[in-house]
């Protein structure tokens, strides 16, 4: 799959009744439960592939969905168990060849799947991320649906059941949604750099350092440097202090700026338009030629 997968640790057996004091009671048939508060149930319709019910150890509606179990170590009994996709999604096999050809003219058995929604899956038909293209098996020959599933895969290996994907164009939105990991926060002399304010493409930052004497500062990029590379530290007490410098000091680089700038062509322009509307001598219009 192409979404980042979840894994959740298992609560021991031994400890069900302990974990769940009077819930007990009202969790039949659950062969496992998840740190998170997950009931997991074994599916009969993909031996392998467990389904979580439509609420959590503590009552609260949760949307059934799909894990595989993870082993480590202990071949019997899961460490973990990894969510691989929503449980609607679920497409249990029937068939691991698929029948292609008419009868007696070229028919064959070729590798893939027959799922029980009734698509089949080709080896021979598949994307750059290892999913399987579905076809409509009509009379031998295979159709393209446009649909796509990714296999699951028991403990990493044997293919015991799919589940499909959202459309292509589906998966770029959402991933166009996903927010941006978060960049490493700068440190310097042990104070972590909270906020940067650009002047003029000169930088200024305020940092914190909870166990320094002053725990706040105010330090200049060096032109040039790394993104640690500070220099003239203003060191304070509190964060307000702080802050009222960092804009200072901004707001001085930009009025540094600003006076030993050349004026702006716009500005030139101003300033003759000006100049044009100022009153001048006067002068006496040229005489007519007669």
């Amino acid at each position: 799959m192409n979404e980042e997968q979840k894994k959740w640790n298992v609560v021991p057996f031994d400890t069900f009744e302990q974990y769940l004091g009077p819930r007990y009671e009202n969790v039949p048939g659950v062969e496992y439960i998840l740190e998170n508060g997950t009931l997991l149930y074994f599916m009969e319709e993909a031996p392998g592939v467990y389904e979580s019910a439509d609420h959590t150890v503590t009552g609260a509606a949760d949307k059934p969905k799909l894990y595989v179990p993870v082993y480590d170590g202990d071949e019997l009994q899961p460490s973990s168990f990894e969510e691989v996709g929503a449980r609607e999604q679920l497409a249990a096999i029937t068939d691991f060849t698929v029948t292609m050809g008419l009868p007696g003219v070229n028919q064959r058995q070729e590798p893939g799947f027959v799922l029980d929604n009734g698509l089949v899956l080709l080896e021979s038909e598949r994307d750059s991320q290892g999913n399987y293209k579905a076809g409509a098996g009509m009379d031998g020959m295979f159709l393209q649906t446009g649909r796509v599933f990714a296999p699951i895969r028991y403990d990493g290996g044997e293919i015991i059941a799919f589940v499909e994907q959202p459309p292509a164009r589906e998966r770029e939105q959402e991933q166009a949604k996903a927010p941006e990991p978060e960049k490493p926060a700068r440190v310097n002399q042990g104070y972590t750099i909270l906020e940067s304010v650009d002047a003029g493409g000169v930088e200024f930052v305020l940092g914190e350092n909870p166990k320094a004497v002053q725990p706040f500062v105010t330090w200049r990029c060096v032109d040039g440097g790394g993104p640690t590379d500070f220099t003239w530290g203003h060191y304070y007490n509190d964060y307000q202090s702080a802050k009222r410098d960092l804009m200072g000091r901004a707001q001085e680089q930009l009025n540094d700026r600003n006076e030993g700038k050349p004026p702006s062509l716009r500005a030139k322009l101003r300033m003759a338009q000006e100049n044009k509307s100022l009153p001048g001598p006067h002068r006496p219009a040229p005489e007519k030629e007669r």
